[in-house]
């Protein structure tokens, strides 16, 4: 385990997990106002079908909505569950650098936790690794020797 986890290319793997916590933000933030259906007549011609079956843009809006929201609950669930694999403090820091609506900065996190800018980076960097491997979002260097 130890091996795997020297060869963690360290860049590639917090731009993976950030892009993930990014997506959290967005889910987060996301409203179905796109799939509010149009309930106005539109005065179109309508080509006939030969399957028998009419598409309603009511029923395509509440299945676009059901699924986005089963997406959501899945995401949520499946983030919350690597979250929890942190510790508090962990969490916290997490927490007040991605997942808030307002983000705070990193020296405003600093002063609320109490600890130096040396160890607030040192400690979301761990947090931010811990996450990736919870998520299973880690990002291995290519092995030279497999290359050549």
């Amino acid at each position: 385990m130890i091996d795997l986890l020297k060869n963690i290319d360290g860049k590639a793997t917090q731009q993976a997990i950030e892009a993930t916590l990014r997506q959290y933000r967005t889910f987060m933030i996301t409203t179905p106002d796109e799939f509010i259906p149009s309930i106005t007549a539109k005065y179109t011609l309508e080509m006939p079908t030969f399957s028998n079956v009419k598409q309603s843009s009511v029923e395509m809006a509440t299945i676009k909505s059901v699924d986005h929201f089963n997406e959501c609950e899945r995401f949520f669930n499946w983030f919350n569950r690597g979250l929890c694999k942190l510790t508090v403090i962990e969490r916290r820091m997490i927490t007040l650098a991605y997942l808030e609506m307002e983000p705070m900065h990193n020296y405003e996190i600093c002063m609320e936790l109490n600890v130096s800018e040396r160890t607030f980076y040192r400690m979301r960097t761990k947090a931010l690794y811990k996450l990736a491997l919870a998520l299973g979002k880690e990002v291995y260097q290519e092995d030279e020797a497999v290359v050549q």
